[in-house]
């Protein structure tokens, strides 16, 4: 892993992380699933408002940040195992979603006591994101 590591291409892997942080935009947006996804937070206008003046931007930071780390997981599986192809891509990203990401949501989702909603949306935003990342990462090398 650490040959693979050392082998990235840097600039496909912070496009893609940029693409990844995107997805969640659009899956989070009214477009998609917001009004959805507060619901089952039981979140209002005016607590996503407070939010934002909390600092917004601080959670836009530490967002594009995991989102840079789990794209670089991902790069380093696909440059490690050789995967060219955004159809190759598209399959190890969806590996991962569906049986690791995905499975340790719904693990914590059981303990937060989430509804399959939110847990569909969630685990849903993950196994898309991982797809797309896979697919562009896999064809970008």
């Amino acid at each position: 892993m650490y040959n693979a590591f050392m082998h990235l291409n840097w600039l496909a892997v912070v496009v893609t992380a940029v693409i990844g942080f995107m997805v969640g935009w659009l899956w989070f947006s009214p477009l998609l699933f917001v009004k959805s996804w507060m619901a089952e937070m039981k979140m209002t206008e005016q607590t996503m408002k407070e939010a934002a003046q909390k600092g917004m931007a601080w959670f836009f930071a530490q967002g594009f940040a995991y989102t840079l780390l789990s794209t670089i997981g991902l790069a380093v599986l696909i440059t490690a195992h050789r995967s060219a192809g955004w159809c190759k891509g598209a399959e190890l990203g969806a590996l991962v979603g569906v049986f690791l990401v995905g499975p340790r949501l719904l693990n914590g989702g059981v303990w937060e006591q989430r509804s399959l909603k939110l847990n569909a949306i969630v685990v849903g935003h993950e196994l898309v994101l991982f797809v797309v990342q896979g697919a562009i990462l896999a064809v970008w090398r």
